[in-house]
This record gives C-alpha cells, sequence and structure tokens, in this order.
C-alpha cells in the first residue's frame, strides 16, 4: 500500500476506533451502509450487481471515489444471486429471475422450521439443519444424499468462498485506494432472531410463545454459544473491528415488554457479554424503535456494544447510554430519499451539536440506504459532518 493511502487508511481507522472507545478523534467519522444505493450511483440495475460480482465491486469502488467516508458498511454482494441460485434457495427473489430487472431482492419468509422440530433442533442442530432445514430452504438438496444434493454442497460451497474472497480483496482495495476502513469484522444475530427470521419466522415463533414456551427458550440458550462462535469465526478472530448485529424482532412493538425480557433480551445479552469476554465488541444494529428497551441495554459491559440508532429515541438513548456506549446513526432514511440538501445539512448539524460534543458518536443513516436516496443527500451528509463534526 502506498505510503500515503497507508497514513489515510491509519487516520480513519484511528478516528472510528477512537469513537468507538468513547473518545473524540480529530472529527466525527463517518460510516455509511451504501447498498443497493451504489448501482443507482454508477447507473447499473440490480439485476447487473446481483449477478454480475465485477460490476457489484466496481460500483463500491466508485461510490468510495465520490464520497468521503471513513468506513464501509456492507457494499450488496452479500446479495451475490448466483451462488443462492446455485442451490436452489427459495427464501430470495431477485431482479433478471423472480423479479424484472430494477426491483431489489425480496426475502421470502416462511415456518421452514416445523412447530414439532425443536426437540430433534435442540439435540442436534448441525444434524437437524443437514436432514430438514437445507431441503426446505434449496430445491437442489430436496433429496439429501442424492447425486444432486451432493453436487449443490459443492456449488454452494464455491459460491460462498468466491463471495467471501471478492469481499476480502475489495476491502483490501478499498483501503489501499481509498484509505476506507470496513466498518465490522464478523456478522452475528440475536439467538430470537435466528429462530424468528430464518427458521420459525414471525408467525412461527409467535404462536410458539404461547403454545410451547419452553422449547423456545430451551432453543434460545442452545443458540447463544453457537452465535457467539460464528461472530468470531466470520471475523477471523479480530478484535479491532465489531461484529455487526442486525437487530430485527426486538424492534418495538415486535414483542412486548413482558416477552421481550422473557425472550429476547437474556440471550442476547449472554451473547454480547461472551464476545466481550472475549475483546470482541458488537454494533448493535438496533432497526426500528428500541427506546422502551434501553433501561435493559444499559446492564451490558461499558464500551462492549455500538449502539445504532434507527428510529429509537435520540435525546433518550443519550441520558441513557450515553458516556458508556458509542452512539451511531438516527439521520433518517426518509430525510435522505426526499429531503432536500439544506435540511440533511441542518439535521446533521444538530446532531452533532447535542449528541457528539463529549466524543462517542458516529454519523451514518438510520437504516441501510436503499436505491431512492439522493446523491445530492448524501453529499449534504458528508459535508455537514466535515465541517461541523470538527473536535
Amino acid at each position: 500500500m502506498p505510503a500515503e493511502k497507508d497514513g489515510q487508511h491509519q487516520a480513519k481507522l484511528k478516528r472510528y476506533t477512537t469513537a468507538m472507545d468513547m473518545g473524540k478523534p480529530d472529527k466525527v467519522p463517518i460510516r455509511l451502509n451504501p447498498s443497493e444505493f451504489v448501482a443507482k450511483h454508477v447507473g447499473l440495475s440490480p439485476q447487473e450487481i446481483y449477478y454480475e460480482l465485477d460490476k457489484n465491486m466496481g460500483s463500491v469502488n466508485k461510490f468510495l471515489k465520490d464520497f468521503d467516508i471513513d468506513a464501509i458498511l456492507s457494499p450488496p454482494s452479500l446479495w451475490w444471486a448466483s451462488m443462492h441460485d446455485a442451490v436452489g434457495a427459495v427464501y430470495y427473489r431477485f431482479a433478471g429471475r423472480q423479479l424484472e430487472e430494477n426491483r431489489q431482492f425480496q426475502y421470502v419468509e416462511g415456518e421452514y422450521m416445523e412447530a414439532n422440530d425443536y426437540d430433534d433442533f435442540i439435540a442436534d442442530p448441525t444434524k437437524w439443519i443437514l436432514n430438514n432445514f437445507l431441503p426446505r430452504i434449496h430445491e437442489e438438496f430436496a433429496e439429501p444424499g442424492s447425486y444432486r444434493a451432493n453436487i449443490a454442497l459443492i456449488k454452494g460451497a464455491i459460491g460462498f468462498m468466491l463471495n467471501n474472497g471478492a469481499m476480502q480483496q475489495g476491502g483490501a482495495s478499498w483501503a489501499q485506494e481509498f484509505g476506507v476502513t470496513s466498518a465490522i469484522s464478523g456478522i452475528g444475530k440475536a439467538p430470537f432472531d435466528t429462530l424468528g427470521d430464518t427458521l420459525r419466522g414471525l408467525t412461527g415463533v409467535m404462536l410458539d410463545m404461547r403454545k410451547q414456551p419452553d422449547k423456545v427458550t430451551a432453543a434460545m440458550d442452545m443458540l447463544i454459544s453457537h452465535n457467539a462462535y460464528f461472530a468470531m469465526a466470520t471475523a477471523g478472530g479480530d478484535t479491532v473491528l465489531p461484529a455487526f448485529f442486525p437487530l430485527h424482532r426486538g424492534s418495538y412493538p415486535f414483542l412486548n415488554p413482558k416477552q421481550w425480557d422473557t425472550f429476547y433480551w437474556p440471550s442476547l445479552k449472554a451473547v454480547i457479554e461472551e464476545l466481550w469476554n472475549q475483546g470482541k465488541r458488537v454494533l448493535f444494529y438496533a432497526e426500528g424503535n428500541w427506546t422502551p428497551y434501553l433501561e435493559k441495554i444499559a446492564e451490558l459491559p461499558d464500551k462492549s456494544i455500538v449502539f445504532h440508532v434507527d428510529t429509537t429515541d435520540m435525546a433518550k438513548a443519550k441520558e441513557i447510554l450515553g458516556g458508556r456506549f458509542c452512539l451511531s446513526g438516527n439521520v433518517p432514511n426518509t430525510l435522505m430519499a426526499y429531503g432536500k440538501p439544506e435540511e440533511v445539512s441542518e439535521y446533521c448539524k444538530r446532531l452533532i451539536d447535542e449528541y457528539a460534543q463529549d466524543g462517542g458518536f458516529i454519523m451514518d443513516t438510520g437504516g441501510v440506504m436503499q436505491m431512492d436516496v439522493k446523491a445530492e443527500n448524501m453529499e449534504a451528509l458528508i459535508e455537514a459532518t466535515r465541517k461541523y463534526g470538527v473536535y
């Protein structure tokens, strides 16, 4: 890496990590999650970035060339459609296959784990996944042990390796060419989200909490060590950057406070504490509104999370979590899509004035950016942060 770019990368990384450690860096760091916006920015269709990895990575290069940010969270290569098509995935629909070329992908939720599967899942989750789950969510695995299923395992593994390799190369090139750091290393989920997103689905898990609550709790307990291990394994043991935890069903009012206290929080708290014992921080990506649960979240060890604010009450988050946990986000996606640049600038200035003065703040949008974000509003966010966010 050229000395100039290496110095830029180290400066951005230090800015980012200092904020996460509740310190005052030289300026407020900017972390963004551009996702499919990069396709719009370079004039590509979703079909092109979903199916062509070179265009996918190239669109991120163009984004980073045009926008001065410190850390990038998640380019859209995670949705490389060919990898999912190779195994006949039934849980995604992609542009150019089931959808028209300019539509963003769709997740098809279903009860891929049945209500009577709990005992087998808890007893031996790996065996259950191989024999029951994979055949239900992948058409190519419909007959476990068959020639077609074995070939699908090979295709899926190769696709996963190709995708991860492209991501690793992309991260290295973004640091080398633009000085930008990756925002995360590793990924994990709340145990309840593992069950309620991918396995039982929202309808299934809601019924289970009433009909077989002990089975739900036992599944959560079993998933604690697994989810912590997965986060560290996907991070390659790195403890500098946080593990990304996109949190879904914990947002109010998916669960009422009693359900949240009983089913959601204990296992998520245990995963975060287990990771923190290993020196690994979590990017607590709190999608939606988590205001009613801030007091419980404050039970976590100091600095063990970066609390990302979407629609959570920012003032309450600062009051209850400020001084102990770095805060990030809160620039509304609706503002980025439908607002004017001057409105975005004013909003960012207010965030800095009210929540960033003591350090421990990272500028970001409230949620993952979609294709409706305006480039001029992106520029306004960055310019305002660079102008007003100097310590």
